[in-house]
């Protein structure tokens, strides 16, 4: 089961990605990082200014 919070680790995928990042040795942690804002750079419609 999901947990969900407002603190920016209180939902599970957000957790899981921090503690990937933990287990991965550190020549291993760019990848996923530079992967994930990738993605939310071209998250086009998705993010909105102001809200």
């Amino acid at each position: 089961m999901g947990g969900w919070d407002t603190g920016p680790f209180g939902i599970d995928t957000a957790a899981d990605f921090a503690n990937s990042l933990d287990d991965a040795e550190p020549e291993e942690r760019e990848a996923p990082v530079r992967g994930i804002l990738t993605r939310t750079v071209d998250a086009t419609g998705r993010l909105t200014e102001g809200e």
